[in-house]
């Protein structure tokens, strides 16, 4: 099944573009549907008169032909050739999984000046450095990153294309929604917060109804991606693997870092650097770091050292979560859908909010400080801080009903002089007169 996604209209734009020098890359983790999206797009706007190449199975002698591009017309006659597929003038070329042919994506600097084809590429982990030490990076390359499906897309997929229009309008007329409505539109979301972003698995989803199939394919995914790392572990001594299995142990801490010597027993953080770079270039995991001065630009005051890190998909980090669950699959994840289940769910909504953010395209940092209310000092930390058209905002996550804002509270006296816009993300319904800071998390992603 192909679903409906929001990076299909930056394929447009980029198509009906007056002026064409530059080729497409999207980057993004395996599996969240770059490839089927391409395809699609490339079937509407081509028809047939595009060329797909798969470089991750190509044999070695089509790789070869691109380290002579001297001349474009006997490069373009052997490539037809080898293809058994030629194209005309105006055409697209699809170069998937480009990081297993770095020369192709090296010669799209002439292809592109060329200006025979379109050109769209395709990958994983393409900034590794075994895949670009070697080679010219091509100024002629516009980078679209592509995530997990998000909420609204989950909804379109489940032929839903009311609810997100609903939940837009209340944020921007500022109306309540009522209890009722508030407890179906949760449910909908807790839906999607256990099935994850995935496309394969909601299409194994929706065509059996079953969260136990559902579940074999993340896991699939997510044997697919250990598998991955390990072989980059092997390759490179490095430990993305390990990295990668403590996130939901340690988002399950109470705690202000990523205790990287928990994971990794006798490594020192400064080993790990290299570790911890390249499993965020496999785009699978969001890294967010803390930050010291909220009166400033965050970047320029974030400390490398702190960080949390979360799983890509929320959809598989509850997969993970679920290995050691007494009750059969199905009963588990009922139980999250319909909030039945005897557990804190703060870290996965944290996961799933820093994951909404990210494919927001805004860069999230967290804050920890210390503020003395006249009685005491005591230490505070903010879930989420992040800066969009020069706006800073602050974010709480709650997975309760009841619960409090003191961090909130005090970041905003402690820095009084600045404006910060704060915000807590809670499971309670939208009532906008009774309190304007709380936005009910299925409204995040619409704010």
């Amino acid at each position: 099944m192909i679903f409906r996604r929001k990076i299909y209209n930056q394929l447009v734009e980029w198509h009906n573009s007056p002026v064409k020098d530059c080729a497409l890359l999207i980057e993004g983790a395996r599996r969240i549907g770059k490839t089927t999206i391409v395809k699609e797009f490339a079937k509407n706007y081509y028809q047939e008169n595009y060329l797909y190449i798969d470089f991750k199975i190509a044999p070695n002698e089509l790789k070869h032909i691109f380290n002579d591009l001297s001349n474009l017309d006997s490069f373009f006659t052997v490539l037809f050739l080898m293809c058994g597929k030629g194209i005309k003038k105006g055409g697209l070329v699809i170069f998937d999984e480009v990081q297993y042919c770095p020369k192709a994506r090296e010669a799209i600097k002439y292809l592109v000046l060329d200006r025979r084809f379109d050109y769209i590429e395709t990958g994983s982990l393409i900034s590794i450095k075994e895949n670009t030490k070697d080679i010219q990076i091509p100024s002629e390359e516009r980078k679209i990153e592509m995530y997990p499906m998000d909420f609204e897309e989950f909804l379109w997929a489940n032929n839903d294309y009311y609810s997100a229009d609903f939940i837009k309008t209340c944020y921007r007329e500022k109306r309540n929604i009522d209890i009722n409505i508030h407890k179906a539109l949760m449910k909908k979301f807790r839906m999607y917060m256990a099935i994850g972003g995935m496309p394969k698995v909601l299409d194994v989803f929706l065509q059996t109804n079953s969260f136990f199939e559902a579940d074999k394919i993340k896991k699939d995914i997510i044997s697919l991606y250990k598998d991955d790392l390990r072989k980059h572990d092997n390759k490179y001594r490095t430990s993305c693997e390990l990295l990668f299995n403590s996130i939901p142990f340690q988002l399950s801490k109470e705690s202000t870092r990523f205790f990287v010597s928990s994971a990794t027993k006798n490594k020192r953080v400064s080993q790990l650097e290299k570790s911890l770079f390249d499993l965020s270039d496999y785009k699978l995991v969001n890294i967010v770091y803390n930050f010291t001065n909220p009166a400033s630009f965050f970047e320029l005051t974030k400390e490398e050292g702190l960080f949390k890190m979360y799983c890509v998909d929320t959809g598989l980090l509850v997969t993970e979560l679920l290995k050691g669950a007494n009750d059969d699959i199905n009963e588990s994840y009922k139980k999250i859908v319909f909030d039945e289940i005897n557990y804190n769910f703060g870290s996965i909504f944290e996961s799933l909010c820093c994951q909404i953010l990210v494919a927001k395209g805004i860069k999230p940092f967290y804050h920890t400080f210390k503020y003395n209310d006249g009685e005491s000092e005591k230490g505070y930390e903010i879930d989420f801080m992040y800066q969009n058209n020069l706006l800073s905002y602050a974010v709480e996550v709650k997975s309760t009903k009841r619960f409090e804002t003191k961090s909130l509270s005090a970041l905003k006296h402690k820095y009084k002089n600045n404006t910060i816009n704060l915000m807590v993300v809670s499971t309670k319904t939208y009532n906008p007169k009774e309190n304007e800071l709380n936005i009910p998390i299925y409204m995040f992603p619409f704010v």
